[in-house]
């Protein structure tokens, strides 16, 4: 009888390994497992009295028709409770992907935008979910991350990630709820056999349970064991990459030169380190044939999540999808002691640099037909022309500020200073720019 109440102290003891927490946010689904860790949670709550504040986060994708009746529930469940609730609405957009990988990619997105530095958000993963994700991905051909199944924990944006319930089965999980009497929602997709996962719970994990009754545990070591292994090679290919790296850029020339079968484990860490992107296999090698392998003067550019990836003179750059490749016309008036924050990016000035402002400061952004005449030069050339001299990609160019003084161009941020505009080494200010893609 005292057994499923075990689970308590037991997830306490989890939830003690970490360092206390400024405070604890519950992602709640409304389902059976968030149901669970919630009651545990506000147990341990009552119990200590120095116990972190509890709070919950509740996504409603939109996706079943009972998506509003479950936030209402999660509310109803949280005023009766007192907890604090913050619910998120998301659009969910495919954009290539299917309808599981795309609501997840919007549910984190939701969670990552929560997270205050010192936070931590508890998700209700159990063994079976542990099982079921590693087997899914070795059907798909997934590598040693991706049998290296869901990890307990990790950061996310300026917070934590943990999963105290993922050593422990569903169907504990299951009796704890019914001998407590809590009440959950049912998604009823959970249900449809259509998608990979379901057909996976229902067909083909019962089979496995009457052959291989500690089949759970098994693949929860296999994972462990593949999540070590995938460390140790992580940091071996770090070092590789970083020789490969001019500065956020991926040298593709470089990586061609180094043996055959580096290249994709190289470009797959270099995704999924400076971009969090993790593709399968499939992908991965299309994404190789394109930047690594089409013709030296092709300029192939992928969408892929929410970075936009392009080539330019053989280096890889990669920036945020929504960055507008031309931005609106506008002239900005900038005093230069303070940072202009662009639509773009960050244009800043600091003392000991060559560039000597008159008169009223205004940044813009090129329209086309500039011209300027550089300082120490004695003749006007086009803006473009020095652009394309100065090996500034293209997707740049459109966005890069123009800075002009009584509407004279006098220079360009962070690469010129233009004729009349320029002072003795160190006596003016150092302009800088810093594109939002990091370059």
């Amino acid at each position: 009888m005292t057994d499923h109440l075990d689970l308590v102290s037991e997830v306490q003891a989890a939830l003690a390994l970490l360092e206390r927490p400024e405070r604890y946010w519950l992602a709640y689904s409304g389902g059976l497992d968030s149901r669970v860790l919630l009651d545990i949670l506000l147990r341990l709550r009552e119990q200590c009295r120095d116990f972190p504040p509890v709070h919950v986060v509740h996504v409603n994708h939109g996706l079943q028709d009972a998506a509003d009746q479950w936030e209402q529930h999660c509310r109803a469940l949280c005023d009766a409770r007192d907890i604090p609730l913050l619910v998120h609405r998301v659009v969910v957009s495919e954009d290539g992907e299917g309808p599981e990988a795309a609501a997840r990619r919007a549910r984190y997105r939701a969670f990552e935008s929560t997270l205050q530095r010192g936070d931590v958000l508890l998700l209700a993963h159990h063994l079976d979910d542990q099982a079921e994700t590693v087997l899914q991905r070795m059907l798909r051909g997934a590598g040693l991350q991706g049998v290296a199944g869901i990890p307990p924990l990790r950061s996310l944006g300026a917070g934590r990630l943990f999963r105290p319930l993922l050593a422990f089965p569903r169907e504990r999980l299951s009796v704890f709820a019914q001998r407590e009497g809590l009440d959950w929602d049912e998604d009823p997709s959970n249900a449809q056999a259509n998608y990979d996962r379901n057909y996976l719970r229902h067909h083909v994990m019962p089979l496995l349970a009457a052959r291989w009754p500690a089949y759970r545990r098994s693949f929860a070591r296999a994972a462990e064991l593949s999540a070590d292994s995938a460390a140790l090679l992580d940091e071996y290919l770090e070092a590789d990459l970083g020789a490969l790296m001019d500065g956020v850029t991926l040298d593709l020339s470089r990586l061609l030169h180094i043996p055959a079968h580096k290249q994709l484990p190289l470009l797959n860490h270099f995704l999924r380190s400076r971009c969090q992107l993790h593709l399968e296999q499939a992908q991965l090698h299309m994404f190789a044939e394109q930047f690594l392998k089409s013709r030296a003067d092709a300029q192939p550019q992928v969408v892929h999540g929410p970075w936009r990836f392009y080539r330019h003179r053989q280096r890889l750059y990669v920036e945020p999808r929504d960055i507008a490749e031309q931005p609106h016309a506008q002239v900005v008036q900038w005093l230069l002691t303070e940072p202009l924050r662009l639509p773009c990016g960050v244009l800043s000035a600091r003392p000991g640099g060559e560039f000597l402002p008159s008169g009223k400061v205004t940044v813009e952004f090129r329209r086309g037909g500039e011209r300027c005449q550089l300082a120490g030069e004695g003749h006007h050339r086009s803006l473009k022309k020095l652009l394309q001299q100065w090996d500034l990609p293209p997707l740049q160019r459109a966005r890069l500020p123009l800075i002009y003084c009584d509407g004279v161009l006098a220079a360009i941020a962070g690469l010129a200073v233009c004729e009349g505009f320029s002072a003795p080494k160190g006596d003016g200010w150092q302009v800088c720019w810093q594109d939002v893609a990091g370059h």
